[in-house]
């Protein structure tokens, strides 16, 4: 378990989580019909991969910048909008964290997609969660999610790391309430943002897997999503 990815991560098997908002677009834009996902870290780099059936979306502090096609909402991924279409997505945390992990292996969890992630970790002995965090700092939101994938996951030998994760979650009433007080569900809402935050707060919307392909996060199932 990494709660903020500060140095390369070299494991086998990973997880990341970005809650608020990366991973939980990922898993929405995929379940909606989107080709692939691609990460990039920068606006340059995304804007320079602008072109036919290819959509460039993302934030910074936030909100959409200036010539993306669309933001970091999941409600802008609607299947109108990204069916058949590849997305190159660059936000402040998420997309960034991913340059620092090094694995066979790589999944894009949120609570959108949580028993689907469960289920398919168990095929492995050891998995290192990767938790984005938020401007270089541990996030609530992001450790809350980890702890409900340790949860479901069983098992029995599990780092401090992921005993506290599981604690945070045991400990949780409710997922909506706990991304509200976090420090950027806080931020999210100021901003106008509270839809997102609700919506990022649903458990089991979708039965998606995103996997890493060394570029792009595709489908490995092809399970539809459960509600559009």
């Amino acid at each position: 378990m990494v709660f903020v990815p500060e140095e390369k991560i070299r494991e086998r098997v990973c997880v990341l989580i970005d809650v608020l908002r990366a991973t939980s677009v990922i898993v929405t834009a995929l379940a909606n019909g989107a080709v692939s996902v691609e990460p990039v870290p920068t606006l340059k780099q995304a804007l320079a991969k602008k072109g036919k059936d290819v959509l460039v979306c993302g934030e910074r502090r936030n909100v959409k910048p200036r010539g993306f096609d669309l933001g970091n909402s999941p409600f802008e991924y609607l299947s109108d909008l990204v069916q058949g279409k590849k997305i190159v997505l660059s936000t402040t945390n998420g997309t960034r964290a991913i340059r620092r992990i090094e694995c066979e292996i790589l999944y894009a969890a949120s609570f959108l997609n949580l028993s689907s992630i469960a289920h398919e970790l168990k095929r492995y002995d050891s998995v290192t969660i990767v938790c984005s965090g938020q401007n270089g700092k541990i996030a609530l939101e992001d450790v809350l999610c980890a702890g409900a994938i340790v949860a479901l996951g069983g098992g029995t030998e599990k780092t401090d790391s992921a005993l506290i994760a599981e604690s945070v979650w045991r400990c949780s009433d409710s997922v909506f309430e706990t991304l509200s007080r976090s420090q950027h569900g806080r931020e999210l809402i100021e901003k106008g943002f509270l839809r997102d935050v609700e919506y990022c707060s649903r458990i089991d919307l979708y039965s998606v897997v995103p996997t890493f392909d060394g570029r792009s996060f595709i489908l490995q199932t092809s399970e539809r999503s459960l509600q559009a």
